[in-house]
């Protein structure tokens, strides 16, 4: 008898055992872009979930937190939002020739200015001038005649990278930069300040109001990826195929 109860415990332990990674299969754990996650994760959540049976628990602390999770295991995958060879060099990690990158969309990048300043358009020069410093009045570029009040993103953001890659060119950003720590927060400022400029994804400045003007510049674009260590577990692999898929991308903010 008692032998027929060991027995029977022992069943229920390997039953509860099979069901617990049963679950855990079903998860996968994301770290990095705050806008990857506003993008694309969020607004195709649901159905990413009724397709692929598996849920996405993300922690959305910026790209360079995303490559760093990544790397020391605490990450199955990072989500970033600038190319793979800009978010390595902003975290100072060696390519090793070991991460994938999976391009889920491409995005626009934009300058936003408030609706109340008259300058019509900006070349990446002037909008690496104004990021360093070495432009300071909204005058040399066909504004009023009032200093620029530059709005940048924190560190761990991909937008930064982008910008320090793409529009400065590994230049430094202007100590004098007002640093934000929301996309928000860079909305709000811009929608206030006459003299405030900001660069950020197209996607967060749409449906912002008449306060925003959106600044004519040559094309801005950077890929959002999820980026793996070698070849993605199969979970990663169903999420960024129907992420991939024109359902998927209809769903994008």
């Amino acid at each position: 008898m008692r032998r027929s109860k060991h027995i029977a415990l022992a069943a229920a332990v390997i039953v509860l055992s099979v069901a617990a990674g049963t679950a855990a299969a079903g998860q996968v754990q994301l770290s990095g872009s705050t806008t990857f996650q506003k993008r694309v994760l969020d607004p195709s959540q649901k159905l990413l979930e009724k397709k692929t049976g598996i849920i996405c628990q993300v922690t959305a602390a910026g790209t360079v937190r995303g490559l760093k999770d990544l790397m020391k295991g605490e990450a199955s995958a990072a989500i970033i939002a600038c190319p793979l060879d800009a978010a390595l060099l902003e975290t100072g990690i060696p390519p090793e020739g070991t991460y994938q990158e999976h391009v889920i969309m491409q995005d626009q990048v934009v300058a936003i200015v408030n609706a109340s300043n008259k300058v019509k358009g900006l070349t990446l020069s002037q909008l690496a001038d104004i990021h360093s410093g070495k432009i300071a009045n909204w005058k040399d570029v066909g504004g009023p005649d009032d200093r620029i009040v530059v709005v940048v993103p924190p560190a761990s953001s991909g937008t930064r990278a982008f910008l320090k890659d793409m529009v400065m060119k590994g230049a430094a950003i202007a100590t004098s930069a007002y640093t934000t720590v929301t996309d928000r927060e860079a909305i709000d400022i811009v929608g206030k300040s006459p003299i405030a400029i900001a660069l950020l994804s197209e996607g967060f400045v749409k449906g912002n109001g008449k306060q925003l003007k959106v600044v004519k510049t040559p094309a801005m674009k950077r890929p959002l990826s999820i980026i793996t260590r070698d070849e993605p577990s199969a979970d990663l692999k169903a999420i960024i195929k129907f992420l991939k898929s024109s359902e998927a991308k209809k769903l994008f903010l």
